[in-house]
């Protein structure tokens, strides 16, 4: 799990103006509410006070009560009321609790879980067909138990879909074509071409032509641990599935998706298309619960990838790059440290400002140290075990 990311917290719905919710991401937990004005805000779940969980209390006067003691804290994290001190006397500097930023989008509540300044931050990734009138769109949550950069990575896998997804591959035709990858500083997209299975269903009705090659366009962005696959079984029809995900711990993560179609646009085809979706998703569970091991290796050399894996080998090395930067939870040390013993928090943008920082009292999580963990890989690769694909 990596900090200085966007991940989703909850589809915006979830949380009317008032409202609030206590939210697991990263093995920790927050609090996300939503002011009488509409403003949403994450912060960090535990009361500074004593500890009491300020998720499993409630809005007042646009701050979250702490169901403890009553301590309100505002959007920003900083405590506005102590009901047992006389209201002339001044709340202490160090009543705060960290807060995170928060964009909403896609009828989705992304969060900021890291203190990088906002000019340095990754975009989210774009989904033009959200807003379009000619798309109709559904949505859904999933949660596996398997960790979320193996769920991302397997989103952006073309050669699985032959032998996992009967309704999508032919195993008859497994072949991953030439390809272009494209990628920026935070995403990777590439155009494929599939040989579709024989049309079942209504596709045997609405594709009465001879079955031709389908184009699949699908990629990753680092914003929400996001995957899209763009399939277009005719020139005009295309689909959209556009999912995030978010991990709740190590070997959990909870998938936000959205279909967007253009055809066959009417209300009574969403529940073939949620059916068609959920399939995918549990045909990827039965491979993805199993997998070992249950994390996905950092370095190209612990596993063997060919060609047809450059998608999936652009997420790893963006994903290694994250971590060499130090920016990688290191989960060990939170079990062995933080469980019952002590509170700890992902690390918000008020804290790089030394005025600030000094005043938070709860101490950041643990963080891997990256040069170490790349040293430790050079070693191995140099005590016999070459790479299968250059990083």
């Amino acid at each position: 799990m990596i900090k200085n990311q966007w991940y989703v917290a909850e589809y915006s719905e979830q949380i009317p103006n008032g409202g609030h919710k206590r939210v697991k991401m990263l093995g920790l937990e927050f609090v996300v509410f939503r002011d009488s004005k509409g403003k949403v805000s994450c912060l960090s779940d535990v009361c500074i006070h004593r500890g009491a969980s300020l998720g499993s209390g409630m809005v007042v006067d646009d701050a979250i009560e702490c169901p403890y003691h009553g301590w309100r804290f505002n959007g920003g994290g900083k405590c506005v009321k102590i009901p047992s001190q006389d209201p002339e006397t001044k709340i202490p500097p160090r009543a705060k609790v960290d807060s995170y930023p928060v964009l909403e989008k896609y009828g989705m509540i992304w969060v900021f879980m890291g203190d990088l300044p906002e000019a340095e931050r990754p975009p989210l990734p774009p989904f033009p067909e959200f807003e379009d009138p000619a798309w109709r769109c559904i949505r859904g949550t999933y949660e596996w138990k398997a960790n979320y950069a193996r769920i991302t990575e397997n989103g952006i896998d073309p050669s699985h879909a032959a032998f996992v997804h009967p309704s999508f591959g032919d195993k008859e035709a497994p072949q991953v074509h030439e390809f272009t990858l494209e990628q920026d500083e935070w995403s990777a997209y590439a155009e494929l071409k599939f040989v579709p299975p024989e049309y079942k269903g209504m596709w045997k009705f609405f594709r009465k032509a001879k079955r031709s090659m389908v184009t699949v366009r699908n990629g990753f962005h680092v914003s929400g641990a996001h995957v899209r696959i763009q399939i277009r079984p005719t020139p005009t029809w295309s689909t959209v599935i556009f999912d995030v995900n978010t991990p709740i711990d190590e070997t959990t993560t909870i998938t936000r998706w959205i279909m967007a179609r253009n055809f066959l646009t009417q209300k009574i085809w969403d529940g073939d298309s949620r059916r068609r979706t959920l399939r995918i998703f549990e045909q990827d569970r039965v491979i993805m619960e199993k997998v070992c091991p249950e994390l996905l290796p950092v370095y190209l050399h612990e596993e063997v990838s060919v060609k047809s894996d450059g998608i999936m080998v652009a997420w790893r090395n963006k994903r290694r790059e994250l971590i060499e930067k130090g920016w990688a939870l290191d989960v060990d040390a939170m079990e062995r440290d933080i469980q019952g013993k002590r509170a700890m928090v992902i690390p918000s943008p008020d804290r790089a400002d030394p005025k600030e920082a000094k005043d938070f009292l709860l101490k950041t999580v643990p963080l891997v140290d990256g040069e170490r963990v790349r040293a430790e890989a050079l070693k191995q690769r140099h005590g016999g075990s070459a790479p299968a694909a250059a990083e």
